[in-house]
């Protein structure tokens, strides 16, 4: 009986040996901070006076300008580090090598998606307020004539002072794709106020608007 407790007690030894890693658990899929109702994109229905409560759905609708939701997503790498544990096992220190594995924050997407693919006739904007800023944060991108593309702070006291801020977009299916690179923004702090809007460049027409302003996003969350 005793040499069968041994051999038992050899085996959990064994076992306990090759479990020294902990594996990081996966971030959450985040949920869009601002939904809009598709088949509103009109260029009317008060989207000009920021009142995007309004569903229309019919002919005049614009779909490569129709906001769906507005999405801010940290992204996260994986970080692998090792340390050495000392335990006591029947009176002698034991030493081993635990490696563990954790998601650190690694900057931040947004992404605001479309009833269907952005063109080159309009232009599309998700808009923000964040301590960096004094005024507010534009996301913007055009394909079209002005082919903007980028992240900038209009200052609050002159709107014509604008700087631009790290970040560029992408064209991914029916969405408009801004990546943000970690510590353009710290983590922990907020975006606040996010809203969108899609307009045609050349009219200067509002064709729609998403969001109320209450919404927000924590980076790094």
């Amino acid at each position: 009986m005793r040499t069968r407790l041994l051999t038992f007690a050899a085996a959990i030894g064994v076992v306990a040996t090759m479990l020294p890693s902990h594996a990081a658990t996966a971030p959450a899929v985040p949920k869009p901070q601002v939904t809009d109702p598709a088949g509103d994109a009109n260029g009317i229905n008060d989207q000009g006076a920021g009142a995007a409560n309004v569903s229309f759905s019919g002919p005049a609708d614009d779909a490569n300008a129709d906001i769906t939701s507005v999405l801010f997503a940290t992204k996260f790498k994986t970080v692998t580090t090792t340390k050495t544990v000392t335990t006591v096992v029947k009176k002698k220190k034991v030493v081993k090598k635990v490696t563990v594995t954790t998601q650190v924050p690694d900057g931040f997407t947004v992404t605001l998606a479309l009833s269907a693919a952005p063109d080159g006739n309009h232009t599309y904007d998700v808009n923000a307020t964040h301590p960096v800023c004094s005024g507010s944060l534009d996301f913007t991108y055009s394909g079209g004539p002005l082919g903007l593309n980028e992240v900038d702070c209009i200052d609050a006291a002159d709107p014509t002072n604008i700087s631009t801020m790290p970040g560029e977009a992408a064209v991914v299916g029916n969405t408009v794709v801004w990546t943000i690179p970690a510590g353009a923004f710290a983590n922990g702090s907020v975006f606040s106020d996010l809203t969108a809007q899609t307009g045609t460049p050349l009219a200067a027409a509002v064709m729609d608007q998403a969001g109320d302003g209450t919404a927000s996003y924590k980076v790094g969350s």
